[in-house]
């Protein structure tokens, strides 16, 4: 026995040692004859699931971790190494779920941790993603890469001190790291700080120079904020190729020179190489039958036979702030927090997660079938939902003793409407109008995920524009639902009239802040943040008609909403 398990480990070693050579087909001979003898051999398997990923066979390479995890669930390695493959292999709905049970098993995994955390962060779930990057810090200790991926992920929150402390602690600790360094420069530019976002930005382009990269976009998007924002436009003009993000950038610089035909090939072009690189695409149909779906689910004599929640006393309220990306809703909400009860809770992904709730304790009934749900569940799912969502804004950390509301912005709301409506039945209803064709220039020149990925081409953002502008007047009329509407030219032609408008819907009184809402030290941690940053004015109203042309199939989808909403055009 002693001996076989010396031979063993005397030819699991020659195998990593022919694997570190390139000698992959011995790795392999010598790993399979271990497995022949132990076909759970920890360390045979791990040699054996290397070759095969090296070797390009990602189904064989995960059979085999599966193996390794089955025979030793404890072990770190075999979950981290398989939820890297999945990633790698471009499945990272997969890898997530890896992760979460490597998790499960061990708490104690800081790969797992912080792979959870990066992958969370990449989509947006900033405070879930924020704590499994805290969890792993605490795991391993101070790591440059870990402390500049919290603090990136704490400035996309808004969170902009704590954010570039850690930046620069990760900057001290890997001077040579671009990325930290890129991430500094654009926490501070975000804070309003341009002369040093330009200084670490000069620090950045020489260790650019000696990767071989550059950080060219960075300087445009510091430039753009400045009265230099020409020079900016140059360095992007005369660059030999630019990612996607930069075409966008560039096309918005310039659209602010006037060189419009250029800029709308640049918005077609940047959206088009994101797409690519993301594998991104609006999935019509699923979105159309979904909307039908729910159309039907709540149509007016099912709604008033469920019941709402109650209010729950003593608890911050949501404001459901309503709108198409780009239409104008960060800049409400940015008045809206402005207000010394009002927290500013951003694009909260809480909606959908009632949505999946709802189908959960409906055993599928929701939302295709109404006769299907239970009357038990008719009377119980409103405080049910409002429960979890309540739940999950405590965690957000907002329900302050010092506040009577927080906002909640996320543009999948209007979809799942009635689901909120029933959990918060006084809620406050906010629906910010803006002209279609606008919101599609903007739309156009930003890159943004929301609305099942329709930003990516016109034709699709069009679609989704239509279809969800519809579906809120449906809320409106069909359903009763009073909000409050909010056109943003209106706002900008009469700010302290349309404000005030708006605080009496809240019953609240306006505040001076209110009116100052663009000297508010607040981050708004979107797009818009840099808009947000002045004072109304009108440059944005209007702009369709520079990109006439190029708009009309949009202007054609777009035509009742343009018509509903007593547009020109």
């Amino acid at each position: 026995m002693g001996g076989t398990a010396n031979s063993d480990s005397a030819a699991i070693g020659r195998a990593r040692a022919a694997f570190a050579e390139g000698r992959r087909r011995l790795a392999a001979q010598l790993a399979g004859e271990v497995l022949d003898r132990d076909p759970m051999s920890l360390d045979a398997l791990e040699v054996m699931a290397l070759v095969r990923r090296a070797s390009g066979d990602v189904a064989e390479a995960e059979r085999l971790l599966r193996t390794a995890i089955a025979a030793a669930p404890t072990r770190h390695w075999p979950r981290d190494d398989l939820a890297r493959l999945m990633l790698e292999s471009g499945r990272p709905h997969v890898a997530e779920q890896v992760c979460r049970d490597a998790i499960k098993a061990d708490p104690a995994n800081a790969n797992a941790q912080a792979m959870l955390g990066s992958l969370l962060s990449g989509r947006e779930e900033l405070v879930g993603g924020a704590a499994h990057l805290r969890a792993a810090i605490a795991l391993v200790g101070p790591h440059p890469q870990l402390q500049a991926n919290l603090g990136r992920n704490l400035a996309r929150q808004g969170r902009l001190a704590e954010g570039e402390r850690l930046l620069r602690e990760a900057v001290a600790g890997a001077p040579e790291s671009l990325q930290a360094l890129a991430w500094l420069a654009e926490t501070l530019e975000q804070d309003r700080r341009f002369d040093e976002a330009s200084t670490v930005l000069d620090a950045a382009e020489k260790l650019a120079a000696r990767q071989n990269t550059d950080v060219t976009l960075q300087r445009a998007t510091l430039l753009s904020r400045t009265p230099d924002w020409r020079r900016g436009l140059a360095l992007l003009d005369s660059a030999p190729m630019l990612s996607g993000a930069a075409l966008l950038q560039r096309g918005r610089l310039r659209d602010r020179a006037a060189r419009y035909d250029e800029a709308w090939q640049d918005f077609i072009s940047g959206k088009a190489a994101l797409a690519r690189a993301s594998g991104r695409h609006y999935p019509r149909g699923a979105v159309d039958r979904l909307i039908a779906d729910l159309r039907a689910f709540f149509a007016p004599d099912p709604f008033r036979a469920m019941a709402a929640a109650p209010v729950k006393q003593g608890t911050p309220q949501p404001i459901f702030i309503l709108g198409f990306p780009r239409s104008g809703t960060t800049l409400v909400e940015q008045v809206l927090a402005s207000h010394s009860r009002i927290r500013a809770g951003g694009e909260l992904p809480f909606a959908a997660e009632l949505s999946a709730i709802a189908a959960e304790l409906s055993g599928g009934a929701y939302p295709t079938c109404f006769e299907a749900l239970p009357a038990d569940l008719r009377a119980s799912l409103a405080t049910a939902l409002r429960d979890h969502y309540l739940a999950r804004a405590e965690a957000y950390g907002l329900l302050l003793p010092d506040a009577d509301f927080f906002t909640d912005k996320m543009p999948l709301n209007a979809l799942y409407l009635p689901l909120l409506r029933l959990a918060f039945p006084a809620a406050p209803l906010v629906a910010v109008k803006r002209h279609p064709l606008d919101v599609m220039v903007s739309a156009m020149s930003h890159d943004f995920t929301h609305g099942f990925d329709c930003g990516y081409a016109l034709e699709d953002a069009a679609h989704h524009y239509a279809a969800t502008s519809a579906l809120t007047d449906y809320w409106r009329d069909g359903l009763g639902f009073p909000m409050h509407e909010l056109r943003y030219e209106d706002l900008v032609a009469a700010q302290r009239a349309e404000t005030a408008a708006l605080m009496g819907h809240l019953g609240l009184a306006t505040e001076p802040a209110q009116l100052a809402f663009h000297t508010s030290p607040r981050f708004a941690p979107t797009p818009s943040y840099a808009q947000v940053q002045e004072p109304l004015n009108d440059r944005s109203i209007g702009r369709w008609r520079h990109h006439a042309p190029p708009l009309e199939p949009a202007r054609i989808v777009l035509s009742e909403a343009i018509a509903r909403g007593s547009y020109a055009g």
